[in-house]
């Protein structure tokens, strides 16, 4: 199994909402990060903040969207996540391809933007933009779409080894900005649309 050996330490995460009728996710803040904790600044002059709002998008759970910055705000976002103290963190680290001797190296930050934090019963997600990575370094994305091209690239011709290239799709009928995955020289889906930044 391949790890991440390389934390990308971000500025800032991007939080994203999905209406539960809506494929598509929607950025409708960020978190930026302040020393050792972050502020939430809802993204209220961008259009997908307000196509959220359309969509049924009230606020993130404690804060609300009339004020500007909520400052200090890590902790609340941290309680996503299992402890560090829990017995079984490490496998939740394994989960993530974070190696769990990285444990101690990784911020509360970048893992709120390496796990995603997602839970079960809502609608949010956290992601990484990767802005400031420099090589080398490694991520791990989800791809969209793969049980449309599955026949052509089954999970069994699928080996860690194979390289995969990203190409640009601006005639896609679905997402101009879409970002198609190939391996083998088959489509096997594409980068999801939040994390085509």
């Amino acid at each position: 199994m391949r790890y991440i050996e390389h934390i990308v330490e971000p500025d800032r995460l991007l939080l994203s909402w999905q209406a539960k009728s809506e494929r598509l996710r929607m950025l409708v803040a960020e978190l930026i990060r302040n020393d050792n904790d972050a502020d939430l600044v809802y993204l209220k002059d961008s259009e997908e903040f307000s196509k959220a709002q359309n969509w049924g998008f009230e606020k993130y759970p404690g804060f609300d969207t009339e004020k500007e910055v909520h400052e200090n705000v890590l902790g609340s976002f941290m309680k996503r996540l299992p402890p560090r103290s829990r017995g079984d963190f490490s496998r939740f680290l394994d989960a993530l391809r974070i190696k769990p001797e990285a444990k101690d190296e990784i911020s509360d930050f970048a893992l709120l933007g390496y796990s995603g934090a997602k839970l079960p019963d809502d609608d949010f997600t956290v992601i990484h933009p990767f802005e400031n990575a420099s090589p080398p370094f490694e991520l791990l994305l989800p791809v969209r779409g793969y049980q449309y091209y599955q026949e052509q690239l089954p999970l069994t011709k699928l080996s860690e080894d194979m390289q995969a290239d990203f190409e640009a799709e601006p005639d896609n009928e679905f997402d101009p900005e879409a970002i198609k995955i190939i391996i083998n020289h088959v489509i096997a889906g594409y980068v999801s649309g939040s994390c085509s930044w």
